[in-house]
């Protein structure tokens, strides 16, 4: 529920996304196989192993998009940004067509203060038609731009994001906390609900959900949300806030 502290969705790669030749070489399938043992390792926090698969799949194909973007999701959970910039933009430039590429490397520009040049490499996901994911890379872009104060035209991303996915949680939840700033809690109240239909409650979801009921005067939803704040997170500064208007 963050616009301030945002977090940027990366699109992993989906095991049956990894391209492969129509007759590829037996060094494009062993990289191609590496590729798919370094995510799954990194994805068991198996970091060191997933280094050495990916590395592997490199130098089985310098030329996969996929090990390239692969090896930088990696660099970049380990804060090599240097590496990590170096190997999105191989991956992106290899096949400009690689949309999990160019929405990972425009949330880790984003990440690292490059806003403006971010939005290009989610509108370059966006540009393939067969782009499983698309309310990922609008979401992104809406994140992005809103960091820059460029609110309207990330509420037309959030909102390509949800007619792609009705029922996409960050983009509902970016949705909500915009129309909460604008005092229009009806609309904050409709999109809360329905991301808690989807997603379980974070301290961020909970405490704009009781400031939202408070602002229509709801005091019996307060009570109830106030203490499923306290029992599911009593250390959080949501649940301080929460204290301090007591």
């Amino acid at each position: 529920m963050h616009i301030k502290r945002l977090t940027f969705l990366l699109v992993p790669l989906l095991l049956s996304c990894v391209p492969v030749d129509p007759r590829p070489t037996d060094n494009e399938k062993a990289s191609a196989i590496n590729v798919q043992l370094g995510m799954g390792y990194m994805q068991q926090n198996n970091l060191e192993v997933a280094n050495e698969k990916l590395l592997k799949a490199l130098r089985q194909n310098p030329k996969s998009s996929s090990a390239h973007n692969a090896y930088a999701i990696l660099q970049d959970r380990l804060l090599v940004k240097d590496k990590a910039a170096y190997h999105y933009e191989k991956a992106t430039s290899l096949d400009p067509n690689d949309s999990q590429a160019a929405n990972n490397y425009g949330a880790f520009l984003c990440r690292n203060n490059q806003e403006a040049k971010s939005e290009k490499y989610f509108l370059r996901a966006l540009k393939n038609p067969l782009y499983k994911t698309p309310e990922f890379a609008f979401t992104n872009a809406a994140l992005c731009i809103l960091r820059i104060n460029e609110r309207d035209r990330a509420i037309v991303y959030l909102r390509k994001a949800l007619a792609a996915n009705s029922n996409f949680p960050t983009a509902l939840a970016a949705m909500a906390k915009i129309t909460f700033d604008d005092q229009n809690f009806k609309a904050a109240k409709i999109y809360l609900d329905r991301y808690h239909l989807v997603a379980r409650p974070t301290a961020k979801s909970l405490w704009l959900t009781i400031r939202t009921e408070l602002a229509l005067g709801s005091n019996y939803d307060v009570d109830e949300l106030a203490v499923q704040l306290q029992k599911d997170f009593p250390d959080s500064d949501e649940y301080q806030s929460w204290l301090a208007i007591q």
